[in-house]
């Protein structure tokens, strides 16, 4: 479908192969129906991760990464004002992060959990000391810097944990900050990927509003692609963009830029944990 964007007085429309309007319809009612519920039933945080689930399983030919840029941002952005009265932008900042890690955690439970792995958002502060004092990483990284847990379940016992994933929907979101953590995770033996739905576009008069990401080519990269490729800063980096621009076979750190398929799972960052978990079992 096509959707009519309006920007300093002027529509523009951008178009979103995949998604049909009765999806479209559908997230926009999902939105608003969570909105309408008293907060301490549902959180915004859910509001958004609810939509988004919708659209990736009922539109899987489309970007996820457009999904959550062009539409789940502007229809929450657009109903919240008028049914929690809150400064959507604000409130976009605060509860998207934990949207997207909570994302992560339901989209891939059903995949892991078969093969003895949890996957958990680490939502509250709390959480993240009890996740960093048991990979043992309490004393050297800020309780802020670890969104995503990553543990083998045990037959009998508690999780252990192997790894924690850095979620960003954009990397303009200060993905340099998550470094430090990302190296000290390495060199303690776990596993630390970086998974992304690499958004970024630019609205008219200069931009066409294609959600191209930022990670740029091998030809021609970033330095954000330069973090994986050249300097190893993570265990590779997943993006849910499918215009982002895959790393080529060999990088000089061994660490790629991955281009997921949400829609197939296993997907290879599916594929990745699992193998990282059998491997720190022996």
């Amino acid at each position: 479908m096509q959707l009519t964007l309006n920007f300093y007085g002027t529509d523009y429309t951008v178009d979103l192969p995949g998604l049909t309007q009765d999806n479209y319809v559908v997230a926009r009612e999902s939105i608003r129906a969570d909105l309408t519920q008293p907060e301490g039933e549902v959180k915004n945080r859910d509001a958004i991760c609810n939509a988004f689930m919708q659209l990736v399983r009922s539109s899987p030919a489309a970007n996820p990464s457009d999904l959550w840029h062009h539409v789940v941002y502007r229809l929450y952005c657009e109903l919240l004002p008028g049914l929690r009265q809150q400064n959507p932008s604000q409130s976009w900042v605060r509860a998207s992060g934990d949207a997207l890690e909570l994302f992560l955690q339901r989209w891939y439970t059903p995949v892991l959990a078969p093969h003895g792995v949890s996957i958990t958002a680490l939502i509250s502060r709390a959480q993240k000391r009890g996740m960093l004092t048991e990979l043992g990483l309490n004393e050297t990284v800020g309780d802020s810097k670890l969104d995503v847990a990553l543990a083998r379940l045990q037959v009998a016992g508690q999780p252990v944990a192997f790894g924690g994933v850095h979620v960003k929907a954009s990397l303009a979101e200060r993905v340099s900050d998550d470094i430090p953590c990302s190296r000290a995770l390495q060199q303690a033996g776990h596993l630390s990927p970086l998974w992304t739905l690499d958004v970024k576009s630019f609205p008219p008069p200069n931009g066409d509003l294609v959600n191209r990401g930022e990670l740029g080519t091998p030809a021609a990269p970033s330095e954000k692609r330069r973090y994986v490729e050249i300097h190893g800063d993570f265990d590779h980096c997943y993006t849910g963009n499918t215009r982002s621009v895959a790393s080529g076979a060999v990088t000089p750190s061994g660490k790629r830029i991955v281009v997921l398929n949400l829609s197939q799972q296993p997907d290879q960052f599916a594929l990745d944990v699992i193998a990282a978990s059998q491997q720190r079992q022996h």
